[in-house]
């Protein structure tokens, strides 16, 4: 992730005017609300990001977007983790991708504009490093649409989703299928998460007859490696995000909170602690920017470096969190303290879309193959 200029816009004025928007949109106070509600976004503050633009930064121009890149969308995810902003961006930007890839002209002609104005929120199939399973099945279907059977779990914001973008077995083979859940016969049921600010979904289909056109004639591996590349560095840049916010808080709380007549953070075990955290957080935002940048400039090893920043992003994100409960003495696992929303946040950004092992072991197989 560069701290400069992009080719299309400056960052750092995107960076100030999406802080600025989330700070007063999505405060603490507003996204605690948010979790103890029934919404499955915020359906205001979504609005709000559609008429900035937010949603359009990556589609093209020739669908209503801004025809930018990675390093834009870094920095809007990296703010909405930082704020914990409610708000289904990954999975709309994750078929805003895949359309890009592998849809024919209608199909991104049909969707593209949709999804870029926020007219639509999407989801998609939850991947993992190397696995492929899925299980949905598609089959011909009549006047040349296609059938669906099986069961999508996990699906990252799909209990707020329009459109769904799915991957299913077809034959030997693998295909992306976009389905709407206004769909008669489709319902998502939302599944419980300890990250209140984010929202699961399920969804069983039996025998669904899709018209024409529903499936995605690009490459479905090919695909799958770009969506998985995209969320890793989605979820390496809320991760940033969430640990430096709670790191600063812990901060502030160190210097005003008093023992024995001191501020208790001038007490030298706990500047080690603070230290040791810091160093964390500026290595593991090191390896982010590096892989945002590599995405940015097209490196073919751009996959690699955003699959790594994931594993380590999400995991010094948890550790940072879990820290700053301990340092608050008991006051950050309350309902009213922001604390314990983010260590819920960093645990689930460590698991989805895999966990820590199955990226290591990928980069891993990678870095081999490289050799």
């Amino acid at each position: 992730m560069s701290d400069g200029h992009s080719d299309g816009m400056d960052l750092e004025a995107l960076r100030d005017g999406v802080r600025a928007v989330l700070t007063e949109q999505a405060s603490h106070e507003k996204v605690a609300a948010f979790t103890n509600a029934e919404g499955v976004r915020d359906e205001p503050l979504w609005s709000q990001a559609a008429e900035l633009g937010w949603l359009a930064l990556s589609a093209d121009e020739a669908h209503g977007g801004l025809g930018l890149g990675s390093s834009e969308l870094a920095i809007v995810y990296e703010e909405l983790g930082r704020a914990l902003a409610p708000l289904p961006v990954l999975g709309t930007m994750l078929v805003v991708e895949a359309l890009a890839r592998g849809g024919d002209a209608a199909q991104q002609a049909a969707w593209t504009p949709r999804l870029a104005a926020g007219e639509l929120a999407g989801a998609v199939s939850m991947l993992t490093p190397g696995d492929r399973t899925t299980r949905l099945t598609l089959s011909a279907g009549a006047d040349g649409g296609v059938t669906l059977d099986g069961v999508a779990a996990d699906l990252l914001d799909g209990a707020a989703a329009d459109i769904l973008l799915l991957l299913a077995r077809e034959g030997e083979g693998l295909s992306w299928v976009l389905v709407e859940p206004a769909l008669d016969g489709v319902v998502v049921e939302k599944v419980a998460t300890v990250d209140r600010t984010r929202r699961l979904g399920e969804v069983r289909f039996d025998r669904l007859a899709l018209p024409a056109g529903r499936v995605l004639m690009g490459d479905a591996g090919q695909i799958a490696d770009a969506l998985l590349a995209h969320a890793a560095l989605a979820l390496a840049s809320d991760a940033r995000g969430g640990a430096n916010a709670v790191f600063e808080i812990t901060l502030d709380y160190l210097k005003t909170r008093e023992q024995f007549g001191k501020p208790i953070g001038s007490f030298q075990a706990l500047k080690h602690r603070c230290a040791d955290h810091k160093i964390a957080l500026v290595a593991s935002g090191a390896l982010v920017a590096e892989a945002v940048a590599r995405m940015a400039s097209g490196d073919p090893a751009a996959g690699r470096y955003a699959l790594a920043a994931k594993a380590l992003a999400t995991e010094v994100y948890a550790r940072v969190a879990q820290d700053a409960v301990q340092l608050h003495g008991g006051i950050g696992y309350t309902w009213e303290h922001p604390c314990h929303l983010y260590l819920k946040r960093a645990k689930l950004n460590e698991q989805l879309f895999g966990g820590p092992a199955a990226y290591l072991d990928r980069v891993t197989d990678l870095l081999l193959a490289a050799a």
